[in-house]
């Protein structure tokens, strides 16, 4: 017969062997180099910026562009960052053995993925667009419409209210995943990285008509801020109760305190995004750090208030 003091001791050995899995896990992703992946691009890039003087490089690129190595390896980064955030659950993880997270092949659009580097090539920074589930397109009203990821962990609908003629379910994209590297040091590289990210995902919507729609989850300080500081208009849904199986590695990103809880949104990309997207690369441009983050802001915020928007941006933010 098991006694109580014998199941605590199974308890805990598993419990290290779970942890010690998740920090020699999270140890080898961080000592990872892709010093190839942005010249190994099977076509040209959606977007790639370099150039900016601080040693980052970054770029857009649809999954089927990127070697399978290079894909475990953004894969990897993934998993090794949200599971240093708590947002991803290490017993799974452990469980099913995982090195990256796993691939799940698209039945839509491809995913974009984009993806900043250092001249090391470390990888410091992603964020991904990723596209509806439906192998068909359909109208975005249609009940047949398959959910995104967003809309299922909320049991919410976000996306009928923006239906338009010609207008379907391949026009809109999830934001999903954006993350920089949390062991990045303090510096121009750190607060540097989200700029990159954002421009290029911008750029993306520049460059790709058929994006018409981003939705997805956020806290108010996290993707929702970014977009709308670069004139995105969201319909912000309040008060659900997110939840995602047992079974989901990131079940846990939905047992957070209220005041953390993403809140699913959703808004068109806006007609004078190139306007916003000049401003941040205006920013970047400059070789000082804190002179071009100040620069970047100030004319974000002067394009919101030449739009009347800044007092809407202020209370959003």
């Amino acid at each position: 017969m098991t006694t109580i003091s014998e199941s605590s001791r199974v308890a805990s050995a598993h419990s290290n062997r779970v942890q010690y899995y998740a920090e020699n896990l999270v140890r080898r992703q961080a000592r990872c180099r892709y010093l190839g992946l942005a010249d190994a691009i099977g076509g040209e890039p959606l977007v790639r910026l370099e150039g900016y003087g601080d040693g980052l490089t970054t770029v857009s690129v649809r999954e089927s562009q990127l070697a399978w190595g290079h894909l475990c390896g953004v894969l990897g980064f993934r998993l090794a960052q949200f599971l240093q955030t708590g947002l991803m659950d290490p017993e799974l993880v452990y469980r099913r053995e995982l090195v990256h997270e796993p691939l799940v092949p698209a039945t839509g659009p491809e995913t974009i993925h984009t993806v900043t580097l250092t001249e090391s090539g470390q990888i410091v920074g992603y964020i991904a667009l990723v596209a509806s589930p439906d192998p068909e397109p359909l109208a975005l009203e249609d009940p047949a419409r398959r959910p995104f990821p967003a809309e299922v962990a909320h049991q919410v609908e976000l996306l009928s209210r923006y239906a338009a003629p010609g207008r379907t379910s391949h026009n809109a994209y999830e934001v999903k995943r954006f993350v920089r590297d949390h062991s990045l040091a303090r510096g121009m590289q750190r607060d540097r990285v989200p700029w990159h990210l954002i421009l290029a995902i911008g750029k993306v919507g520049l460059q790709t008509p058929e994006i018409e729609l981003v939705l997805g989850d956020s806290s108010e300080r996290g993707a929702l801020r970014h977009l709308r500081l670069v004139g995105f208009e969201l319909d912000v849904v309040e008060g659900t109760k997110p939840a995602l199986p047992r079974s989901e590695l990131m079940w846990p990103s939905y047992e957070l305190p209220a005041h953390r809880l993403a809140k699913p949104f959703v808004g068109a990309v806006p007609s004078d995004l190139a306007d916003y997207m000049e401003a941040i690369e205006s920013g970047l441009v400059e070789l000082d750090a804190e002179a071009s983050q100040r620069e970047a802001v100030a004319r974000l915020v002067e394009l919101h208030r030449s739009r009347g928007t800044l007092e809407r941006l202020a209370m959003a933010v």
